[in-house]
């Protein structure tokens, strides 16, 4: 299937897409204004992203260039196929498969799909796989013992598993890796199924609390590139609220103030600006946001005629992917141009796609200079 490809200028998104026939843009200007304009497909420019579609039946994992072109289909099973990951190097893919018989394991394979290994051989759930950013391990989550989640390591090759968590009291999820691969943050959650916020020291398997609210809940954790600070969100009143923790001197401070739900904040990997979702516009539908690493320059980048579901930076900083479901029929993958606020879709027009992950290669163009197109 053809992608539906369309560049569209960024201001209110008051129409946004007219079924992906991309008829309008999102500033609402005039008609003229609002002609849709393909962005040309360049050799150079390779990066590709990952992303789960269910546009055939079950979930399966595609890959597709960041312009719209190149759409291939990586996994072809009868089974759902989810949570792929690139390696630090962009060769290889982590994916989680129900293939066995509908119980969850861990597979690996090349970049163009071949390949498809399983890692993982246990009645019990095994997902959330993550790569360390050296290559070296892979973090996961599993219940293989006693029925609790749990997190494990292993090596790219399914060998040396190591359980790093041991409270059956509890269960374990979200597993993120520092960027010097030293540490890996993950969510406690306790019997009443509330979370906290932790770390754990990868050598010497040390774990430390860094949040204690023992009635209310956080959000996955996201590090910044010098590995001494997290973000996250957390509900300690009404809303979810953004947050900042500095390892080194043990301090949280809170970023967002608004009565409205912050969410799911991501650390850029150069900038120094976070990204994160709120429902801060009108009507209470989740859109993106930027800040500075502080708290400041908080900005939007979308209305709320759709719903935000998940973002993510590109490799570059330069661009963000995110998921927008169009009124609860479907969703679709768009790029976002941070410095010439323009838009495109860029997965298939048909079905549920989500999971967006961009390629970890350092890039020949830039997503501006793409747009420009």
């Amino acid at each position: 299937m053809k992608p539906v490809i369309c560049v569209l200028k960024i201001g209110l998104l008051a129409t946004w897409l007219h079924l992906l026939g991309c008829s309008s843009d999102l500033t609402g200007g005039s008609d003229n204004e609002r002609s849709a304009k393909q962005p040309e497909s360049t050799e150079n420019y390779q990066q590709r992203l990952l992303f789960v579609s269910n546009q055939d039946g079950d979930r399966e994992i595609y890959t597709v260039g960041i312009d719209g072109s190149a759409l291939h289909q990586l996994t072809n099973t009868d089974r759902d196929d989810y949570e792929a990951s690139w390696s630090p190097d962009g060769s290889a893919i982590l994916f989680t498969s129900n293939r066995n018989a509908g119980n969850a394991e861990i597979y690996l394979m090349k970049a163009d799909g071949s390949q498809q290994t399983r890692l993982t051989n246990h009645p019990g759930y095994d997902g959330q796989a993550r790569w360390s950013p050296d290559g070296n391990w892979i973090v996961f989550s599993s219940d293989r013992h006693d029925g609790v989640i749990h997190l494990y390591t292993m090596r790219p090759d399914g060998s040396d598993i190591r359980q790093i968590t041991s409270d059956n009291d509890a269960s374990y999820d979200s597993p993120r890796w520092s960027p010097d691969s030293k540490r890996i943050a993950y969510l406690k959650f306790n019997i009443r199924a509330k979370a906290d916020t932790w770390i754990v020291n990868f050598d010497t398997l040390e774990h430390r609390q860094l949040t204690n609210n023992p009635k209310h809940e956080d959000g996955k954790a996201s590090w910044a590139p010098d590995s001494g600070r997290l973000v996250y969100h957390s509900r300690r009143n009404r809303e979810f609220n953004i947050y900042q923790y500095d390892l080194s001197l043990s301090e949280e401070r809170k970023l967002t103030h608004l009565p409205s739900s912050d969410s799911l904040p991501q650390w850029s990997h150069q900038t120094g600006e976070i990204l994160f979702l709120s429902t801060r516009g009108p009507y209470g539908r989740t859109q993106l946001h930027t800040m500075k690493e502080d708290g400041s320059q908080q900005r939007s980048f979308t209305d709320a005629q759709h719903q935000i579901d998940d973002a993510i930076w590109l490799a570059d900083d330069s661009g963000i992917l995110m998921v927008s479901w169009q009124g609860g029929r479907y969703s679709n993958v768009f790029a976002l141009d941070l410095a010439g606020d323009r838009l495109w879709a860029v997965s298939p027009a048909k079905g549920y796609q989500s999971q967006p992950v961009p390629e970890p290669a350092v890039l020949p163009k830039s997503i501006a200079q793409l747009a420009r197109h």
